[in-house]
């Protein structure tokens, strides 16, 4: 039984993540952005999918959907592989250590995670792209895509343990 409730969750997951691939490549993504930049959702589905199901199916998670933007944007392969890797990794350790589902703690997670990935992507591009590129931190930009992704996080964090909630029932 545990084991189908663990797939369930998967499957929960990789729904999310579709819809979300799906809406970041339409046209209305554009709607929900202030001062030119608009929130990570696809950060947010990792780092919430990493933070309930533990840290190995959220690196695996975050491998994949980083592999994918790779190929997508046609930039270097594996960039946003490694950083979403490393990003799964650390919020499902994090979530394992915490106790309990606080909207709280994710919202802190969301954007603690937010300065990470700018971080790694930064220094990742100051060695393969451009030294002494730090376009990331450059106007503040980071820092409102890091409150936009935390306010988006309790949003997501709800319906998921509802969806959960309904799945198990």
């Amino acid at each position: 039984m545990r084991k189908i409730n663990s797939v369930k969750k998967y499957l929960i997951f990789i729904l999310l993540i579709s819809v979300i691939i799906f809406y970041q490549s339409s046209p209305i993504s554009n709607s929900v952005v202030i001062r030119g930049v608009s929130p990570d959702f696809l950060l947010v589905a990792i780092s919430l999918a990493a933070f309930i199901l533990g840290p190995i199916p959220g690196q695996i998670i975050g491998f994949i959907i980083g592999l994918v933007i790779d190929l997508i944007s046609g930039g270097l392969l594996g960039i946003s592989a490694f950083t979403f890797s490393i990003i799964g990794y650390g919020v499902g350790a994090v979530g394992q250590k915490v106790y309990g589902n606080n909207i709280l703690i994710t919202i802190t997670i969301l954007f603690v995670a937010t300065l990470v990935k700018a971080s790694i992507l930064s220094m990742l591009a100051a060695i393969f792209l451009k030294p002494g590129y730090f376009g990331y931190f450059s106007q503040g930009k980071i820092f409102l895509e890091a409150v936009l992704n935390s306010l988006i996080a309790p949003i997501l964090f709800i319906l998921i343990t509802k969806i959960e909630g309904r799945v198990k029932s």
